[in-house]
């Protein structure tokens, strides 16, 4: 289960990552690519049903020969490596870091099913005991972190006491489950045997508690929110890699991991792995030379590159990503201008371009927090009405000044930030463009490079940018992180806020969503901040050999088990 979302972009799609930032599961994914039929479904259909959900070439590790060395890339490199952090949150930092420091008690099915991860814990419980929610987890007592801390109650404390104040000292991305907690207690003096009590009711608790384990040292405030730039620190880590000698070349961008000895697992079978900051132009040319092993394909243009390449294969599944517009509300203060651009933005024919030429369809999305197949799904977009728009700005005491509406003198000048030099974004950028000159709101195209994402996103230096955020299978945590207002500096309503205190603590599932599904459909109409218009294929390029690696829906990558085959 994804507890917080991580921002991505949409074309390149980068993504922002809600599980880094609730402390879950690191499996995360961006967005996708081709035809949207129309603006609003109540389900999303994913017509090209010849996409398999997930792809990886599964293979048994002990099958796999041992050694050898997987060459990798991203679009972005720090310079905040802690994706526990507001600035580190992005889908690059979460995937590379989490090839070394993977602490956390949950793993993800490929169907997006929570199970316990029995390197690092061995039981778990929760129930009502006095009238409290009570937890009690049993640690693996062989966990340790790289500089030999153990993994036991004092790191429980840590990852707690980091997390559980959106509005403290520490830099978090967002509270979570940590602010509804009581106590972290061992049981009967046993170090890996620990009580959690809820002060509130917050469900569920599965699958989000300690999801993400912090090493104690992560207490001191500076390191938490600075002491991560341009340094990894792989001593705080675990896992089955660790970062190598010098493995952070910060001139040349590149992140090398080796098998850690201090792993207590299963031992990996790759000798190195290597991750390199490059834009996906460059990212594909180094596949075709082969410098790389495996590529991203999910936009039209990738995707033709990419099909007929020798020693290659495409994986194919499904994407676990809302793509589309972010608004900033620190940007774009009025509710009434947001509201206009909800109104007004085309998002079929944003999801027509990304998808056009592509072997894969589906209807337009109407939700930030789950795919269309889930069963508690709900289109809770408003429908697309350029003339309600304009009415809109002119009820908040807009007028029309030339082409665009001005109010004090001021006429109404905004930035789409998008990331890469797609044709697909660049397309997607003047439909969108065109569609808000309709609607009076005049827009500029500010283009940045693939690599400023994480910067950019992470301090919020954009009006609305084209990207996204990961998709989890329970949609809990996504309506408590997209529209509680404690998360987006107050932005929200009073009346919303109460609404999502009130679904965290609903037992039943069902019950639970349709609350949910209540809270993301009065925020798109009344506050206005996420526009989904896309969710799309999962498709790399991976050389054939390659096993255990791919396309892999809600599961994130077990690097003891990815290896070359024979």
């Amino acid at each position: 289960m994804s507890p917080h979302p991580i921002p991505s972009l949409s074309g390149f799609n980068p993504i922002m990552s809600r599980r880094v930032l609730f402390g879950g599961a690191t499996a995360v994914a961006a967005a996708g690519v081709l035809s949207a039929c129309g603006s609003s479904s109540s389900k999303t259909e994913h017509k090209a049903s010849e996409t398999p959900l997930y792809e990886i070439n599964e293979q048994d590790p002990s099958k796999l020969k041992q050694g050898g060395t997987l060459n990798l890339s991203t679009y972005s490199l720090g310079p905040d490596f802690n994706r526990f952090s507001q600035n580190g949150s992005s889908t690059s930092v979460s995937e590379t870091m989490g090839i070394i420091a993977g602490a956390g008690i949950w793993r993800s099915t490929y169907k997006g099913e929570d199970e316990l991860d029995p390197n690092y814990c061995l039981g778990f419980e929760a129930k009502e005991v006095d009238g409290k929610i009570t937890a009690e987890v049993r640690l693996n007592p062989k966990g340790v972190f790289n500089d030999g801390t153990p993994i036991d109650i004092d790191a429980l404390k840590a990852t707690w006491q980091i997390q559980r104040d959106p509005d403290g000292e520490y830099k978090i991305g967002a509270a979570g489950i940590y602010e509804f907690i009581e106590s972290v207690e061992a049981i009967d003096g046993d170090r890996y045997h620990a009580r959690v009590v809820f002060k509130t009711a917050h469900n569920p608790v599965k699958g989000l508690l300690f999801g993400g384990i912090l090493h104690p040292a992560m207490l001191d405030v500076n390191l938490f929110n600075e002491g991560f730039v341009d340094n990894p620190h792989p001593e705080l880590g675990c896992g089955p890699f660790t970062l190598a000698p010098n493995g952070w070349n910060s001139s040349e961008k590149t992140f090398t991991a080796v098998p850690n000895d201090k792993w207590w697992g299963e031992k990996p079978k790759l000798d190195r792995i290597v991750v390199r900051e490059m834009a996906d132009p460059a990212a594909r040319a180094a596949y075709k030379n082969g410098e790389l092993d495996a590529v991203e394909a999910r936009t039209l243009s990738a995707y033709n590159e990419m099909k007929d390449v020798a020693n290659s294969e495409i994986r194919r599944g499904h994407r676990l990503f809302a793509g589309g517009m972010n608004l900033n509300a620190q940007h774009i203060t009025d509710a009434a201008v947001r509201k206009a651009i909800f109104l007004g933005i085309d998002r079929g024919a944003l999801a027509k371009i990304r998808f056009q030429g592509l072997p894969y369809e589906e209807e337009v999305p109407g939700s930030m927090m789950l795919m269309g197949s889930s069963q508690y799904y709900r289109d809770n977009y408003p429908a697309r009405n350029p003339e309600e728009a304009r009415k809109v700005l002119e009820k908040a005491g807009y007028t029309k000044s030339g082409d665009f509406y001005a109010k004090d003198g001021k006429t109404i000048t905004l930035k789409l930030t998008t990331f890469g030099d797609d044709a697909t974004t660049k397309g997607q950028a003047q439909t969108f463009i065109q569609s808000m000159k309709e609607v009076g709101i005049n827009f500029e195209l500010d283009s940045r490079a693939q690599s400023e994402f994480s910067k950019v996103v992470g301090n919020r230096e954009y009006d609305v940018s084209i990207s996204g955020f990961g998709l989890s299978s329970e949609p809990t945590s996504a309506a408590e992180y997209f529209y509680h207002s404690k998360n987006w500096n107050g932005v929200g309503t009073p009346e919303i806020d109460a609404m999502v205190d009130e679904m965290v603590t609903i037992l039943d599932d069902a019950k639970r969503a349709e609350k949910c599904n209540e809270i993301e459909k009065k925020h798109m109409s009344e506050v206005c901040l996420f526009i989904p218009f896309l969710n799309g294929p999962d498709f790399k390029a991976c050389r054939p050999k390659l096993a255990n690696y791919g396309a892999f829906l809600f599961r994130s990558p077990d690097w003891s088990s990815v290896g070359w085959m024979a």
